[in-house]
């Protein structure tokens, strides 16, 4: 019996059949979960970017909105006036020690 023993040992080359289903599934499995992973990251990577796109967009839109409201303060002769308002909040402007225009800061009403 030891000898037959020693003897399938010896003369086993390579896998089993079941082995190499094993693997194989094994792999499976790792690639479709790799393969998910990569898709939601490539999709919140294009939800970021809409995002980041309607943001610069509103931002561009409040920037030329300031300026307008700007200059036409300035046209006025307004410095450090609130340059815009709403609900309890008003945009104003803040100069720098010549006069001119540096910033803009958001205050409560």
């Amino acid at each position: 019996m030891l000898r037959q023993h020693n003897l399938l040992r010896l003369g086993q080359k390579g896998f089993s059949l079941l082995e190499i289903l094993v693997a194989v599934t094994i792999m499976g499995l790792a690639y479709v979960a790799i393969l998910q992973n990569f898709s939601m990251s490539a999709r919140n990577i294009l939800k970021m970017e809409e995002g980041r796109t309607e943001l610069f967009a509103t931002s561009l839109a409040f920037e030329q909105t300031v300026l307008v409201l700007g200059s036409a303060s300035d046209q006025s002769g307004g410095s450090g006036e609130a340059v815009a308002e709403g609900g309890r909040y008003q945009l104003v402007e803040v100069l720098d020690e010549t006069g001119e225009f540096m910033t803009l800061q958001l205050q409560r009403k």
